[in-house]
């Protein structure tokens, strides 16, 4: 059953219940982030005040920000907030936008997949080497996994995106408040 669309009407309720599901992965940022706040204030106190760095804080750096860059690339994808050019918006016919947007986003989530399909294979080659980080020890595969996971939902909602566009339906709002 199909929802009827009027101009400028509201998105359909599967785009809403995205959002709603984005809700986490919004909130694993924030702590994610202040979790690095945190760790970096300890670190360069440390540093400054006693002469002592804190130990394993450059891993546990990269770590926590490859856990934020992936936990917010859905979300960012989804409402459509990414950096974009428009040099040819102004000339690019308006009846096209929606089928245009389509194949960007379709081209967007073709390449986000072989970005999960390769994540995936180096998590699997972690596992089995036992890789782990060089000072803390701490395993690599899980955050390898986590990266992989999180490209692929990125694509299939890039992918939703397109169809969302096409259909007519704006993106999302902008704000936090969904």
């Amino acid at each position: 059953m199909s929802e009827a669309r009027e101009p400028g009407g509201v998105a359909p309720a599967w785009t809403r219940a995205v959002d709603r599901a984005l809700k986490l992965l919004e909130v694993a940022s924030a702590v994610v982030l202040l979790a690095l706040m945190a760790l970096t204030c300890i670190d360069v106190a440390g540093r400054e005040l006693a002469n002592a760095p804190l130990n394993g804080a450059t891993e546990l750096t990269r770590l926590a920000l490859a856990a934020l860059v992936f936990c917010a690339l859905p979300v960012a994808s989804w409402r459509d907030q990414h950096i974009v050019v428009d040099l040819l918006d102004n000339v690019f016919p308006r009846a096209l936008v929606g089928w245009r947007q389509l194949v960007v986003n379709l081209i967007a989530a073709a390449a986000l997949t072989a970005v999960a399909v390769r994540a995936w294979k180096f998590a699997g080659r972690s596992v089995e080497y036992g890789d782990v980080t060089e000072y803390l020890h701490l395993p690599v595969a899980p955050i390898v996994y986590l990266i992989a996971s999180l490209s692929a939902l990125t694509a299939l909602l890039m992918a939703l995106n397109g169809i969302r566009s096409a259909m007519g339906y704006p993106p999302p709002p902008r704000s936090a408040d969904v």
